[in-house]
């Protein structure tokens, strides 16, 4: 299609280019008799034209005469041998060098290759020469052998001893298996370089036993083999892209509390990843409560098959018909208002978004129970669309959060995850490092291995390491960073906490796996003496693990060239348009100096501008943040979006707001602490509604907590009343809200809470 597509487009060319030049010879009898002129041009591709018999031709018809048979009949010949160009082409395969050999080209593995266009060279191999994708992977400019990939001169033919990936999606766990042995005996007779196969599987149990079959994972030195399911991808990344502990530190709450709907297959992999990934600062086990209208039978199912997780995390399967309005409304208020974030997962996505829609609007009429909506989507088109967040441009901070688009899930990142295997390997050397001159007996010992030569279980649980990086780094108020500080180090403090918190992540993922504290380390028996809580262990025990946390900033500037910064948030309050000259040119030059004094003193931080975004000063001094510092922005809404709105004096307002909100890193709603949706509804009397500013002052009680500075434009006058710039303030000198809007969160060390920086505006609305 994209060979004809150039034709076409080639022969359109020739013909206007003879048009143009008619026109030039002769422009009357173009215009006068055009039929007979586009005739005249069509001659040209068959080698007549004695109409242009003179002496002195256009250079436009010179061209067109000359190119126009070459090109018809180049053009001619490309399709008619469609056949034997592809021939062509798959013969000139086994000249491929560090290639992507893809299985099977399904409505999966074809989200997967268009994600490695431009990048990868790809081998796609595909059993059904009736595929639709067959022709659309060819336009693309992609290699397709058609042919069962198990057929022993397969691996000759697309030269498999010379590729990087192999990436199986056949969409059969037995051929994949079968598919994965054969590949490694191949290049193991062949002595190639070592081949990464990527095995998707669509049952976590098989992928579980075929761990625990050391079998499977011998000659791994040949062929190093990794498991990949969509539930899998999408469960990581929906833990990347929404931390649990933040939600539950938004809400004010020590411990995180999913709610999952509908427990299937994508249900039970988010809980088991969240048990062995979510080990927080605080040393709360996770919580989960399961809605499912089979949930007793599913409750019992899942804990056979994983006996001890009930040691691990607390887990309520709640019976009910999830989908009727009827049986959400009878779920019981406090049990909504200990739950953190909700989890829908159902198969088809009409059925997760009406679920969703019908929550949220159970939640907002029900006090302090907004917790945000995480829905699967399998598709990123047609309905996801009312959900995506648009990052950059206007946005609705609705509290429903997408996950799961098969584009996003089974990119290229995801599937061959070379960026995570290159920091797993990474932590894998450092271990091998500190292991080094101990004398122990190696055979008792299967992580003592390089990482090439490491069997699927122990890379695994390297990649664990490299996962958890992100939720080690925001205890501590810290990120990644693409540039490099030969300068940063951890604390004392910072280090013991990130040692003890690697500690329980590794002993909960022994334990979930089978293994349990015993006298002495034997493997065989899975026993291992230092499992067990951090406090139990000696300061010998304890030394190397705190040592290895202090070496992770240079092995992230070693390994991948990237840096951790510490994150520095300016908290912003300040007056209303009522108070507050705009256009007051000292005043933006306050704001302007306020900030660069923070960007100079902290110049080596990520500076986070933290503004709820009211009308006024809130929206003034973050758009200077942003705008002229390239800070980034975090949005703690005081209220629901819905309601939020409300106060804004315009619909050039609204869209301010929006727009503003769609280039934020981070949005969030704050709790209804004070009243559900009704409650909190401005007064169409105008009297004042103590509920509603109760919810302005909670805002600001979070950023007097939880921000290292606080910037405030203030004139200066006693506090007007609640959620006031003056009540803000005082707080902030006082370094505590008043208990009715403390947040008790322990997820994160807290900063040291300084004096606010005020900047004096005073502002006479009669002038």
């Amino acid at each position: 299609m994209r060979q004809i597509l150039i034709i076409t487009v080639v022969l359109s060319v020739i013909f206007l280019l003879g048009m143009w030049g008619q026109y030039v010879m002769a422009p009357e009898q173009l215009r006068n008799n055009i039929l007979q002129a586009a005739y005249n041009t069509l001659t040209l591709f068959v080698l007549e034209g004695d109409w242009t018999g003179t002496e002195s031709l256009p250079w436009q018809l010179e061209i067109a005469r000359f190119v126009a048979p070459i090109f018809l009949i180049t053009g001619l010949v490309i399709v008619l041998t469609k056949g034997v160009w592809i021939q062509v082409e798959n013969f000139f395969i086994r000249f491929r060098r560090r290639h992507v050999v893809v299985v099977g080209l399904g409505n999966r593995s074809w989200q997967f290759v268009q994600s490695c266009q431009g990048r990868y060279k790809l081998v796609i191999v595909e059993i059904n020469p009736d595929n639709p994708h067959i022709d659309q992977a060819r336009n693309l400019g992609m290699s397709v052998v058609v042919g069962d990939i198990l057929n022993a001169s397969m691996f000759k033919q697309i030269n498999l001893v010379d590729a990087r990936h192999l990436v199986a999606f056949t969409g059969d766990d037995g051929i994949n298996v079968e598919l994965t042995i054969k590949a490694r005996a191949f290049i193991r007779d062949f002595g190639a370089e070592q081949l990464l196969i990527h095995m998707h599987v669509e049952s976590r149990h098989i992928a579980e036993q075929l761990e625990d079959y050391p079998k499977f994972f011998s000659d791994s030195a040949a062929a190093q083999v990794n498991f990949f399911s969509v539930y899998d991808l999408s469960a990581r990344i929906l833990f990347r892209d929404y931390p649990p502990e933040n939600f539950a530190h938004y809400f004010g709450q020590n411990q995180v509390h999913i709610a999952l709907y509908n427990f299937g297959r994508q249900s039970e992999v988010i809980l088991l990843h969240a048990v062995q990934n979510c080990q927080f600062a605080n040393e709360s086990r996770v919580r989960f409560t399961v809605f499912d209208d089979q949930a007793r039978e599913k409750g019992r199912h899942f804990f056979s098959a994983y006996p001890t997780l009930e040691s691990l995390c607390v887990v309520e399967f709640i019976e009910m018909p999830i989908l009727e309005k009827k049986s959400l409304e009878e779920i019981h208020t406090e049990l909504l208002q200990s739950v953190t974030e909700h989890v829908i997962c159902f198969i088809n996505d009409e059925d997760n978004l009406e679920l969703a829609l019908m929550l949220r609007s159970m939640l907002l009429k029900r006090k302090n129970c907004n917790a945000p909506i995480i829905v699967h989507m399998e598709q990123s088109s047609g309905l996801a669309q009312l959900l995506e967040s648009n990052f950059g441009g206007p946005e609705i901070p609705d509290g429903l959060y997408p996950f799961g688009m098969l584009d996003q899930v089974l990119h290229n990142e995801n599937v061959l995850a070379d960026g995570l295997d290159i920091l797993a390997r990474a932590f894998h050397e450092s271990y091998l490092e500190r292991r080094e001159g101990l004398i122990v007996d190696r055979r008792l010992y299967s992580t003592l291995h390089s990482y090439a030569t490491l069997a699927e279980p122990g890379r695994s649980s390297n990649r664990k390491v490299a996962d958890h990086l992100g939720t080690k780094l925001r205890a501590i108020g810290c990120s990644t960073s693409d540039s490099v500080s030969s300068d940063f180090s951890f604390s004392e403090k910072e280090a013991l906490l990130l040692a003890r918190m690697e500690h329980n992540r590794w002993c909960t993922e022994k334990i979930a796996s089978g293994w349990r504290h015993g006298p002495e380390r034997i493997e065989s028996a899975k026993l291992n003496p230092i499992i067990g809580r951090w406090e139990d262990l000696d300061f010998v025990e304890q030394k190397p693990q705190i040592d290895e946390i202090k070496l992770l900033p240079g092995l992230l500037a070693r390994k991948l060239g990237q840096g951790i910064v510490r994150d520095f948030r300016i908290g912003v309050t300040g007056h209303r348009p009522h108070k507050l000259n705009l256009s007051d040119a000292d005043l933006v030059r306050a704001i302007d100096d306020a900030l660069a004094d923070i960007v100079k003193k902290h110049s080596g931080a990520r500076l986070i501008i933290v503004s709820p975004l009211a009308e006024g000063a809130d929206r003034l001094v973050a758009q200077r943040a942003m705008k002229k510092f390239g800070m980034v922005l975090h949005v703690p809404l005081p209220l629901p979006f819905e309601l939020y709105q409300t106060d804004f004096s315009s619909r050039e307002s609204v869209e301010e707001f929006k727009a503003m909100v769609g280039t934020a890193e981070v949005y969030f709603e704050l709790p209804m602490r004070f009243g559900n949706q009704q409650e909190l509804t401005s007064h169409i009397d105008g009297s004042v509604n103590e509920k509603r500013n109760n919810q302005y002052a909670l805002a600001g009680a979070y950023m007097v907590q939880y921000c290292d500075e606080m910037l405030a434009v203030y004139d200066g006058k006693p506090e007007g009343g609640v959620g006031g710039t003056g009540q803000i303030v005082r707080w902030r000198k006082a370094a505590s809200p008043d208990d009715e809007f403390l947040s008790r969160s322990s997820f994160f060390i807290t900063p040291e809470i300084r004096p606010p920086i005020v900047i004096e505006h005073r502002y006479n609305s009669n002038e």
